[in-house]
């Protein structure tokens, strides 16, 4: 769950055709109610390019400096109205020569290529009744998709070729000028020819679902509205962010109902994920392994820290053991130095051992031999 932050929403207001509001009106209103809306404020930076209702019945797009009109999906822009069409459905390749802000419409390399896809079907299909491309989606094929500034790359763009409804052009036909038109252009190349069943979601009817907005819808899709192809089914009303729970597309573009990242469903209910998992259905296990890495980690700088004390220890135990001999033998010597011996066969004690030895050059003398020394009696 991220943090209170500020979202950016551009929205389109539809009124009824008949009505006699205006830009100007609408803007009114909507400041109004925005000025007693704390949580909601309005930007009004497309209403230079797109000031006065230029586009009439249609849709005003914002560009970086200009604008461009839009109509539902099968319908092309001519005269402030829209006008249904036939529409055919394609992929192209294009070189540019810088990547970023192709995810915003405002930015000027969006609008640069947006001018380039127009002005090649332009020139291309201009022999015929064509009247419109829609670059429906944009994706870049080489560099990070997520860097802030990216070196030039190629961009796949998924386009609508608009002509009008009683055309007698068919798919083999317009795809045959715009390959030879892009033989002559270096930056623009047609790789993949959109199945229109398959990318408007109708089933296959054997007419090739020339009519998008009429055809029959795959099993699991719907459309909103009348002037729309078929999308997924709305999630239920409990598919919401309170619950844990979010609605997204699934690859067949049917839309389904799952658990938040970080959480997973748990019969119904969108549990948080356990200690060490994360992700979608908590498949994530980076924080568990960078957890066990760290308790790895920490468990070896522990041992070595425990190792460097106990051999400092050690290596302190023994001088000091060697010190304290040498105090002991300084200590013993003064104390000899005190009592005027000097005896060094003492080993440790203070009172010297006595040893007598007979002189050499000396007879024996027994005291009981001389008799000078025995008194004599006296009667």
């Amino acid at each position: 769950m991220r943090a209170a932050g500020l979202v950016q929403a551009s929205v389109q207001n539809i009124f009824a055709e008949d009505t006699d509001q205006t830009e100007s009106t609408v803007s009114d209103l909507i400041l109004q109610a925005a000025e007693n809306d704390t949580d909601i404020s309005v930007n009004n930076s497309t209403s230079d390019l797109c000031q006065g209702d230029p586009c009439g019945i249609a849709s005003c797009v914002e560009l970086n400096n200009k604008h461009f009109c839009k109509c539902p999906e099968g319908y092309y822009y001519t005269s402030l109205n829209c006008t249904k069409g036939k529409t055919f459905l394609r992929e192209i390749t294009v070189t540019v020569n810088d990547t970023s802000g192709l995810d915003d419409e405002h930015s000027l390399n969006y609008q640069e290529l947006h001018d380039k896809i127009n002005t090649f079907f332009t020139d291309a299909l201009k022999d015929t009744d064509y009247k419109q491309t829609v670059i429906a989606q944009v994706s870049i094929l080489s560099g990070s998709a997520r860097s802030l500034m990216r070196a030039a790359g190629l961009v796949r763009a998924s386009v609508q070729n608009i002509f009008a409804e009683d055309t007698k052009q068919t798919e083999s036909t317009v795809s045959v000028l715009i390959l030879r038109a892009a033989e002559n252009n270096p930056d623009i190349s047609v790789n993949i020819r959109m199945d229109p069943c398959e990318s408007s979601g109708c089933k296959y009817d054997g007419n090739n679902c020339t009519d998008i907005l009429l055809c029959e819808c795959k099993t699991g899709l719907q459309r909103p509205n009348p002037f729309s192809t078929c999308n997924g089914l709305h999630c239920p009303d409990n598919c919401i962010a309170e619950n844990k729970k979010q609605c997204t597309r699934d690859s067949n573009g049917a839309s389904v109902c799952e658990c938040l990242p970080g959480y997973k469903n748990d019969k119904g209910f969108c549990e948080k994920c356990p200690f060490g998992y994360n992700g979608k259905d908590c498949e994530d296990q980076f924080q568990l392994i960078l957890t066990i890495v760290g308790t790895i980690a920490a468990f070896l700088i522990l041992a070595l820290v425990i190792a460097l004390i106990v051999s400092v220890r050690s290596k302190n135990k023994g001088k000091n053991i060697e010190e304290q001999h040498l105090i002991d033998n300084d200590f013993q010597n003064l104390r000899l130095q005190q009592t005027g011996f000097s005896n060094a066969g003492a080993e440790g004690n203070i009172f010297p051992q006595v040893r007598t030895s007979a002189s050499r050059n000396t007879p024996e003398q027994n005291p009981y031999i001389s008799q000078k020394s025995i008194p004599r009696p006296d009667y």
